[in-house]
């Protein structure tokens, strides 16, 4: 289906060149003098714009645009980013397959796990690859993946992250294959990998699953807490059972500035790849001239998807001398690596500017990086004593206790590092001498629940 002419973005400009009186929703009612020209297009769900929770009209044109884009059956745009997508495909396949099991990538997103914790699932644990010569989890394999579903037959749901935040992929269509034998539903978080697909010859082949999540903002040209949700042509979970879950996530006034914000990105990547060229020589250029480093180092695997410069070295020191020195703001940074992420806005010029100055603090540097196995250690193998549900519940009560103390306790609520927000510590979930080393060697900012800082302390079950 074409859409290289942004309907929704024509007709808001057609309804608004009418100048009509909107005695509706939201109150600044579009009047410039109270807010930036950028929400002049700011209306609710009016006669003639469509129904996000109910879509027959611009709305739905824009969705199957979407999902011809992706290949994929059907799409559901989400202005609650991919967290409510996340939350409404985890819950729904849940319901569809009441007292089965869920196997889950532990290095899923927080917005997984929460979940879980709805939907009262009891977990499987699947864990990624660990190479220690890599400071971050590595991909999740079709063959642990089987070697679980081929012992385990009441799991049903099946969810893994590809790309990761370092921007890890896993063998994703190999894994579809894999879960579609044993009757399980994949559920693929491809929030940092909108672009996967669009251009198969440089960024490679999309993800696969029968629903498959993607955050437009990251790495394309639409707003923040814009997605979408793919389905498969064979998805076991009936589209009427996602659409009540996303009518539960997704909220009852969606914002058109962001329904705007998809229109206008899926049109532009409608009208050919030439859009993403710019970009695509940007990444050249820096893999080309950042592969030199003597003292940091550009990663590089067969896993890894190409949009993310991960520079290994003192993350840390590389990125506030960036910013100090350069000007130049990075994604993230930690003991053991950096994460600088481009986009669709990139060219370059742009990615010149980041290679130039990386190399010249390369330059300067006069220490050898540090060396990632003997800073990083792999998360440890979970035991979970109870569902997530029932520790989440009972953990809202429960007494604090100092992490270094609560070995062989059961934890009562999460512990993740925020970037990325991938739990180390999960409800239910037995705290071990090696999950207290791993938090401690977290590098990285710490949460609990209701996004309190870890002070050392957390809440334990009896």
């Amino acid at each position: 289906m074409k859409y290289d002419n942004d309907r929704l973005g024509a007709a808001l400009k057609m309804y608004l060149g009418t100048e009509p009186l909107p005695m509706h929703m939201p109150g600044h009612k579009r009047n410039t003098d109270v807010i930036s020209d950028a929400f002049s297009r700011d209306i609710t769900e009016i006669s003639g714009f469509d129904n996000l929770h109910s879509p027959s009209g611009l709305l739905k044109d824009l969705e199957d645009a979407a999902a011809a884009l992706w290949n994929m059956d059907r799409a559901y745009c989400s202005v609650g980013g991919a967290t409510a997508m996340l939350l409404s495909a985890v819950c729904a396949s849940a319901i569809c397959n009441p007292n089965s099991e869920v196997l889950v990538a532990m290095n899923c997103h927080l917005s997984v796990w929460n979940a879980l914790a709805l939907a009262g699932s009891k977990v499987v644990p699947l864990m990624p690859a660990f190479d220690p010569q890599f400071p971050f989890s590595g991909p999740v394999t079709p063959a642990e993946i089987e070697n679980v579903l081929v012992r385990n037959p009441n799991i049903k749901t099946v969810i893994i992250t590809s790309p990761t935040y370092e921007g890890v992929i896993s063998d994703t269509e190999q894994i579809y294959k894999i879960t579609k034998r044993y009757d399980a539903c994949l559920i693929t978080d491809c929030a940092h990998g909108a672009h996967l697909g669009l251009d198969d010859s440089f960024f490679g082949p999309d993800a696969a699953g029968d629903i498959v999540i993607k955050s437009l903002h990251k790495t394309l040209n639409a707003p923040t807490q814009t997605a979408v949700m793919l389905t498969s042509k064979d998805c076991p979970v009936p589209a009427g059972v996602i659409m009540n879950f996303i009518d539960i996530f997704e909220t009852t006034s969606p914002s058109y500035v962001l329904l705007g914000g998809i229109s206008r990105c899926v049109a532009s990547l409608t009208k050919g790849k030439e859009i993403m060229k710019p970009w695509e020589a940007g990444i050249a250029y820096a893999e080309s001239e950042l592969s030199g480093l003597k003292n940091y180092r550009l990663w590089k695997a067969p896993c890894r998807e190409r949009s993310k410069l991960v520079i290994l070295g003192d993350g840390i020191k590389l990125a506030t001398n960036l910013r100090c020195d350069y000007n130049v703001e990075c994604e993230a940074a930690f003991a053991t690596h950096l994460i600088a992420m481009t986009g669709i806005g990139d060219t370059e010029d742009s990615i010149k500017r980041f290679c130039d100055a990386v190399i010249r603090l390369d330059e300067l540097q006069d220490n050898e990086p540090a060396e990632p196995e003997k800073s990083f250690m792999g998360r440890p193998q979970p035991r979970f004593l109870t569902t997530v549900r029932d520790a989440y519940l009972r953990g809202m009560t429960a007494e604090e206790a100092p992490l270094e103390e609560s070995c062989g306790m059961i934890a009562g609520e999460f512990l993740f590092a925020y970037p990325p927000g991938v739990p180390l510590l999960i409800p239910g979930e037995m705290i071990t001498d090696q999950t207290i080393q791993f938090a401690r060697k977290a590098g990285s900012d710490l949460f609990m629940n209701g996004r309190r800082s870890f002070d050392g302390k957390i809440k334990v079950l009896p």
